[in-house]
């Protein structure tokens, strides 16, 4: 269904920071040409006729893709010692991928996906063009250091799986052939994604320091009343770190909240929440040698990550269309030698 595709950029960029009094600012540009061509679909003699009059019709308009682009990053910051505000504004465009442009066969191919659909790809997908700002302070405050930051993305032509239109009939069937009666297609949407960041490490005194993470996107269509498709949950992790000399010894919580906020139009499914818990352990028994001890999903939870890929493998313990589950509890050892 990709046959000798073949990509080519050219591009230039250029970047410039200036000092001004106490504000820092960095402005960065690129401007680049894209080409993106496949060969003409080769099918055998033993393939069904609907398959190769598609792969017919795929030929008579089979061209070469040209596409410009240019992405602009303004980034400011002033350093106050205890508080650093940040800023970022920025435009940034993305070409569409191999298989979002040139996937002509209606297969499971996602380019990464693994969302158990079959899709096709159109050769007409315009480029994303998203207009970014981000705002975030780095605070120290005695012992306590942390980042959090906002963000906010306006996407257009944003590429996303769709239901495929009543008129392309022959990628209706043949998909239907092979199990999925509702294959999606490539296509330009308009979306917003808006959310926080934040990590943070507190020293307790002596050898111990907690350290943490959180993160949250929420993703929408502007076009129609949905959410984006595929959007992580609310997630993040706090670990304990205990050092001393040549040990230290690591405790770790990992999570993601359910995930309620799916695409209506895709029939995404759902998530529940889920928390696993992680050991780890290092000797460093000199500056050339050290060992780590560690164990993973410590009680052995049963959890899928809302953006783990579904299962299409009959007889196994996950049954088709769930989700992959993480691994369970495992342990591993791990020498490290420096020579």
């Amino acid at each position: 269904s990709l046959n000798r595709v073949q990509q080519q950029r050219l591009g230039l960029f250029a970047e410039l920071r200036q000092q001004l009094g106490a504000l820092t600012v960095e402005l960065g540009g690129r401007y680049d040409f894209h080409r993106s061509q496949m060969a003409d679909p080769m099918v055998g003699s033993a393939v069904p006729a609907m398959v190769a009059n598609l792969a017919q019709q795929v030929s008579q308009n089979n061209t070469a893709l040209r596409n410009e682009t240019g992405d602009i990053v303004l980034r400011m910051w002033s350093d106050h010692g205890a508080v650093k505000p940040r800023l970022t504004l920025a435009f940034k465009q993305r070409v569409p991928n191999a298989v979002e442009r040139h996937s002509w066969m209606p297969t499971e191919a996602s380019g990464g996906l693994a969302d158990g659909n079959i899709y096709v790809g159109d050769a007409n997908l315009r480029p994303e063009k998203a207009w970014i700002g981000e705002a975030g302070v780095d605070v120290v405050q005695g012992a306590l250091r942390w980042r959090p930051s906002i963000f906010y993305r306006r996407i257009d032509d944003y590429v996303q799986g769709v239901p495929v239109p009543d008129s392309m009939m022959a990628v209706q069937m043949i998909a239907g052939m092979n199990g999925d009666t509702t294959p999606l297609i490539f296509a330009n949407v308009d979306a917003q994604l808006y959310g926080a960041d934040m990590d943070a490490a507190l020293d307790l005194g002596g050898p111990w320091q907690l350290q943490g993470t959180l993160s949250y996107v929420r993703g929408k269509r502007r076009d129609i009343a949905d959410n984006l498709y595929r959007m992580a949950p609310l997630n993040g992790r706090i670990s304990l770190h205990w050092t001393k000399d040549d040990v230290s010894l690591s405790g770790e919580l990992v999570g993601a909240a359910a995930q309620r906020k799916v695409s209506r139009a895709n029939d995404e499914l759902g998530s529940p929440s889920w928390l696993i818990g992680n050991l780890w352990a290092e000797l460093r028994v000199n500056p050339s040698f050290s060992l780590a001890l560690g164990v993973e999903n410590l009680w052995d939870q049963r959890a899928a990550d809302h953006l783990s890929g579904i299962n299409r493998v009959t007889g196994s313990d996950v049954a088709v269309g769930q989700r992959v589950p993480m691994a369970g509890r495992s342990a591993n050892v791990r020498l490290n030698i420096r020579l």
